[in-house]
């Protein structure tokens, strides 16, 4: 199967700098070293987590997933192979909520309840990746209170659009 790569969008450096408590990418511990950090959103789900999951284990590559915890419900199974792996697992909330349009209170409830669904499976990671990258500050406040790391991206694929 050959693999398509379009050349991902940068995220500005301004906005970087405004939400510099976020972790928005990560560069080697030498300059002679080469890493790259792989993210997926949104499981896990059948129709993808699977492949990606061989795919990753034929290349030798560890990623984190940020999963949501309504598909976590849906596919204990296929978590379950996330959780065995080596892969890190996120918290993307359990329903997929955008923070801007969510009062803190109900966005904070909603990332807990994944947090409370990974915990069944294994102790969570403490990494948590805002849906569509929207989160208010009083919700990100909140989720470093409780020890979680927020987990932004350097560059964005947008391989869910399929008008590009």
């Amino acid at each position: 199967m050959k693999l398509k790569f379009d050349l991902p969008v940068k995220t500005p450096k301004l906005l970087k700098r405004l939400y510099s408590g976020y972790v928005w990418d990560k560069y080697a511990t030498s300059a002679t070293e080469k890493t790259l950090y792989l993210t997926f959103d949104d499981g896990p789900i059948p129709e993808v987590t699977p492949w990606v999951l061989e795919l990753l284990k034929a290349y030798n590559a560890e990623a984190t997933f940020f999963c949501i915890g309504d598909n976590i419900s849906k596919n204990p199974e296929i978590f379950q192979q996330l959780v065995s792996s080596s892969h890190s697992i996120g918290n993307h909330t359990y329903n997929h909520l955008k923070g801007w349009k969510t009062n803190t209170e109900t966005y904070l409830a909603n990332a807990f309840k994944t947090e409370e669904i990974i915990s069944r499976f294994a102790t969570p990671q403490k990494l948590f990746r805002p849906p569509y990258g929207k989160i208010k500050r009083s919700q990100a406040k909140a989720l470093k209170k409780r020890g979680y790391h927020i987990i932004m991206y350097d560059a964005i694929a947008y391989d869910w659009d399929q008008k590009l």
